[in-house]
Order: C-alpha cells, then sequence, then structure tokens
C-alpha cells in the first residue's frame, strides 16, 4: 500500500493504480472511498453490455489492496468541482444503490467524476480508439 502526495480530503477523487487500468473512487472521510467495481463477467463487459453494480462504501485501505493509490483531481482545471459537502453528501446517498456498469460508457471513473463535478467522464476510456477494440484487463 503506497501513497504518494497529500492526504486525502472530503470530495477528493482517489485513483487505485491496478494491473492495466485504474480504479476510482470519492473519498468520503474518515478513511472511507465510495465507489463500485466490477461486475461478473468481464468478457460480456468488453463486449459493451451493461451490468448492475453495487455502489459501496470501504475503507480506503481496503479498496486500495497492495496497490498505489493518489489524490487525483486533475479535472478541476476543465471542470469546476461541486461544493465538497455536497460530493460527499451525493455520493453516501447511492451507497447500497445498484447502478448500470458499462467499461466504456459508466464505469468507476465515470462515477466518481459525475460525483465530483456532475459530469461523468473517463480520460483512460477516452483513450480507447474504438469501442470495438478488444482489451485485456485482469480485476
Amino acid at each position: 500500500l503506497s501513497h504518494p502526495g497529500p492526504a486525502p480530503e472530503p470530495g477528493d477523487l482517489i485513483e487505485f493504480q491496478r494491473m492495466g487500468y485504474q480504479h476510482w473512487g470519492i473519498y468520503v472521510g474518515k478513511g472511507h472511498v465510495v465507489h463500485f467495481t466490477f461486475p461478473e463477467g468481464l468478457n460480456n463487459m468488453l463486449n459493451g453490455e451493461f451490468f448492475k453494480a453495487k455502489v459501496q462504501k470501504e475503507r480506503l485501505r481496503n479498496v486500495a489492496r497492495v496497490s498505489s493509490y493518489a489524490v487525483n483531481n486533475q479535472l478541476d482545471k476543465k471542470h469546476p468541482p461541486l461544493p465538497l459537502l455536497h460530493v460527499v453528501k451525493r455520493a453516501e446517498h447511492l451507497v447500497g444503490k445498484n447502478i448500470d456498469y458499462n467499461l466504456l460508457m459508466s464505469n468507476c471513473e465515470h462515477f466518481a467524476t459525475m460525483m465530483r463535478y456532475g459530469i461523468a467522464e473517463s480520460q483512460q476510456v477516452s483513450l480507447v480508439p474504438s469501442p470495438d477494440l478488444h482489451l485485456e484487463m485482469t480485476p
């Protein structure tokens, strides 16, 4: 578990380094993040199908496991963040709810940016040149 940079503040986007991709969540304070994870059936996800994924509130260290993580609010220059208390309340309000998950259109980064900015954006998906590109990912 490695954490370079400043300590997270409530409302911050947290980027977790995984093998081959980044996982994202919203820091809500007291060592917790709100996020949702890959559902079962990764192969079908790559075909563009939607799955239901549950929004979860977990300890940051449990989400990070052995991977590194960092505060990454880099879109603040592009989109002004919503009031941070509002970001936390929005995220916590969705805990326990099922949300459509789609690798290219509704993933964990889309969720996190929607909470902070009110706009769903995934920079790692924008790097994919076409939706029919075959990706090899391991959760």
